[in-house]
């Protein structure tokens, strides 16, 4: 009987937290109107046209790639003599 009390205990343990968040997850509303229409849903900008801009601020350096969105802004690296740095491009224009 022992073994069977322990085993219930453990698995009421791993239910708790579970119920728990699901519990936070019904209770938390999302963002109310005025919230979504300040929080931008995506960039004005392209990422084609932020390559772009970054191109030609990066003054002749060959393009290494995209390393995605930080913030609000297009990150994209270049390489010049070895060296390789990033240009960030805002898309909020």
């Amino acid at each position: 009987m022992n073994r069977m009390s322990v085993i219930l205990a453990a698995a009421l343990l791993a239910v708790a937290p579970l119920s728990a968040a699901a519990q936070e997850r019904g209770d938390r509303r999302g963002p109310d109107r005025e919230e979504r229409q300040s929080r931008p849903e995506r960039p004005q900008m392209s990422s084609a046209e932020a390559q772009r801009i970054a191109q030609s601020r990066a003054g002749g350096a060959r393009f290494v790639g995209y390393r995605g969105m930080q913030g609000n802004s297009y990150v994209f690296a270049f390489e010049r003599d070895g060296r390789v740095f990033n240009v960030t491009v805002d898309a909020s224009r």
